[in-house]
């Protein structure tokens, strides 16, 4: 579904295919949120987003049947003769809609750097919060985040499977144990002391240059806000319905512990700064502005509930099952 465009400016839709709380997806929001918002971008977005495994029900026929991972975009001109283009892999995207995220002076530095987070940060916090948040007591908690702004019948199906041999499905197909995860943490420590380092211990304002946010700050601030949880991102992870207390203890001390860095501050700073930014433009978030997705009526139960979407949708998820080894 296509909003309105804000101005007659905006002549490029992009629809952002998600599974809604995926960091990698969380990376492209953010960027289409900095060029929707920037009056010299002619872009505008919507977003489909999805439960984990169900995000195939869109990815595969936009992609004509060559993929089903997501963040997926798909984007469109409002003018004529100009053809549709569809790109996935999340550092693939970024490049395609925001080449101004990797100024000259430092490009191949910062793609390479986007691309070892990509491998190194963003499958070991999958990891991490996956094998706590999946456990039965916090299934709950699991089903509020994963089902944020999707569909009703997609969310109510991933609800009732979860306890039903999904959750345990998506242990096997990522690998999510107590081996995994203690490993990941060891890894997700190391990046972050590397970060810290290439930082200065917080002495350089950006990981690149010293005067604008680059992709690889934003990157890193993306794919690492499922374990530090910065605030404008409280509606993205349950909001008040799930307080510290509700979160499972062992990603309360995770997260307090990486905040403590100054790689954990960073990742606060760029959410503060720029998260609702115009831009490249420093913007402090002082209005309490959370991150919401902007999707149109996804949350709305369908008028008329058949067997047929039911079916559809169970076979969509059967489909994507098959590809959960991709990126979440």
């Amino acid at each position: 579904m296509r909003r309105s465009p804000v101005s007659s400016k905006k002549t490029r839709h992009v629809r952002l295919i998600t599974v809604g709380a995926s960091h990698y997806c969380e990376k492209i929001r953010w960027a289409l949120d900095l060029l929707e918002a920037s009056p010299t971008s002619p872009t505008f977005y919507t977003e489909d987003a999805h439960p984990p495994a169900f995000a195939a029900i869109s990815t595969v026929p936009a992609s004509g049947g060559e993929a089903s991972r997501s963040p997926m975009i798909v984007m469109d001109s409002l003018l004529p003769d100009v053809s549709q283009t569809v790109v996935y892999d999340s550092s693939d995207i970024l490049q395609a809609i925001y080449p101004g995220l990797y100024p000259a002076k430092f490009h191949d530095e910062i793609v390479n750097f986007e691309k070892e987070m990509g491998k190194k940060l963003g499958p070991t916090v999958r990891v991490l919060v996956y094998h706590e948040i999946l456990q039965p007591e916090f299934h709950s908690l699991a089903s509020d985040i994963c089902g944020y702004h999707t569909s009703f019948v997609e969310d109510q199906l991933f609800r009732r499977l979860l306890p039903r041999g999904l959750a345990k499905g998506m242990r096997k197909l990522m690998d999510i144990n107590n081996d995994t995860s203690r490993l990941s943490l060891t890894a997700v420590k190391e990046v972050f002391s590397e970060v810290s380092n290439r930082l200065e211990g917080g002495k350089k304002q950006y990981l690149f240059g010293h005067d604008s946010i680059t992709a690889a700050d934003l990157a890193f601030a993306a794919l690492s806000y499922p374990l530090l949880r910065p605030v404008e991102m409280g509606a993205m992870l349950g909001g008040s319905k799930y307080p510290d207390t509700a979160w499972p203890q062992r990603l309360n001390d995770i997260r307090d512990e990486l905040r403590a860095t100054p790689a954990g501050q960073h990742v606060l700073k760029m959410y503060s700064l720029h998260r609702f930014g115009v831009g490249q433009a420093p913007k402090r978030n002082t209005t309490k502005l959370l991150v919401s997705p902007k999707s149109i009526g996804r949350n709305r139960i369908p008028p008329t509930l058949t067997f047929g979407a039911v079916a559809a949708a169970a076979s969509a998820l059967a489909v994507g099952m098959n590809h959960l080894n991709s990126r979440l």
